[in-house]
């Protein structure tokens, strides 16, 4: 599931809102069911939370609606949603054998008139409804390129045309603060795959030979002199200083000590965020397995936290698949699956600020 917070786009245009889904979630959907919270529909509505998840089984639209309500809905104080189905094939693979007799929707396509999927926005819609949750929109688009042809659900004359997703104002936006739009999820899964496996042997062996030299010459304040090694490196980067490869081994080692890892998430918070950002993309990409899981949770963290939940994502998706029981990643997990707003999950690194700052302003500009 990815989730991006947004306020500025217009609900005045369906089309419009298609554009832009693209920029809101930080990439282009594709089979896909995609969630937009509203708020303030008594004055001037307000976009909160965007959703998206992979297109549910059609059979297991109640325990998907519950889901919705439980989860990334649970405390957000939402009064309405617009729902978008992107494409028309679901996930199979997680169809039960039955929804307890209480929905089902059979795996045949329906009329030709009947836009896909009908079955599962109804229940949604329903579910919604009981919880006090109005459905604005419910939408059906093949695909998310300009003049792609878009329809409700229920409204036989509601009807038209995507706009042009590189002109959708969200767009600009998003290009101004610097976001980048992936053309697809697996796009975004190659900016944080590993390099070569000789550059990750390479650095391997390295680790290797660093870890036994800590370990041969222990020294109580290690932690400190660790923490001044990465901000000093994130500090570089920020004045657009190169690092060479022995820094960036340097600043690897030193957050896998989680004490260090913990202090530096702090930097998500603060101006160093960008900078930071960037020094562990570049780690995920050439740390070995044993390292990785650290610096990709403090990637996924500011990431997060920032409203990137697409890279937040596939940066936990690299942790899962090494280190599928590490705490921190499978906390972020569950905290994006909630729903939780990137705001709410900053909080639990706010102290750290004050950390951090402390240790800059006793060293400088270390």
């Amino acid at each position: 599931m990815t989730t991006r917070l947004n306020t500025q786009i217009s609900l005045s245009d369906p089309g419009d809102v298609l554009a832009a889904l693209p920029h809101m979630i930080g990439f282009n959907p594709v089979n896909s069911f995609v969630l937009l919270t509203l708020h303030e529909l008594t004055g001037t509505p307000k976009f909160g939370m965007t959703m998206r998840v992979d297109l549910p089984c059609p059979a297991n639209a109640c325990a998907f609606g519950e889901f919705l309500l439980t989860g990334p809905l649970s405390r957000k104080n939402v009064e309405g949603v617009i729902m978008v189905v992107v494409g028309d094939k679901p996930n199979y693979s997680g169809c039960p054998q039955s929804c307890g007799g209480r929905c089902h929707e059979s795996d045949e396509p329906g009329p030709d008139s009947e836009p896909p999927m009908l079955g599962l926005i109804e229940v949604v819609r329903k579910t919604l409804l009981q919880a006090g949750i109005v459905t604005a929109h419910a939408l059906h688009v093949p695909e998310i390129v300009a003049g792609e042809k878009w329809r409700c659900y229920f409204d036989e004359g509601c009807c038209g045309v995507v706009a042009d997703p590189k002109e959708s104002a969200m767009g600009a936006v998003m290009a101004a603060e610097g976001s980048v739009t992936f053309g697809s999820r697996d796009e975004l899964r190659e900016l944080v795959a590993p390099e070569s496996h000789e550059v990750i042997s390479r650095w391997s062996a390295k680790l290797d030979a660093l870890t036994e030299e800590a370990i041969d010459s222990y020294d109580p304040s290690r932690v400190t002199e660790d923490l001044r090694k990465v901000f000093g490196a994130i500090q570089r980067i920020a004045a657009g200083s190169a690092l060479t490869e022995d820094d960036l081994l340097g600043v690897l080692q030193a957050v896998a000590d989680t004490r260090v890892r913990d202090i530096v998430m702090g930097t998500a918070l603060s101006e160093l965020a960008r900078p930071a950002e960037e020094l562990w993309l570049t780690l995920v990409r050439k740390a070995p397995d044993p390292e990785l899981a650290e610096v990709a949770a403090l990637l996924a963290f500011s990431a997060y936290v920032r409203g990137e939940g697409a890279l937040a994502g596939v940066a936990l998706e690299r942790i899962e698949k090494v280190t599928p029981a590490h705490t921190l990643g499978t906390l972020l997990r569950q905290a994006m699956d909630s729903g939780i707003p990137p705001a709410e999950l900053a909080g639990i690194a706010r102290h750290s600020v004050d950390d951090a700052q402390l240790l800059l302003d006793e060293d400088g500009a270390c």
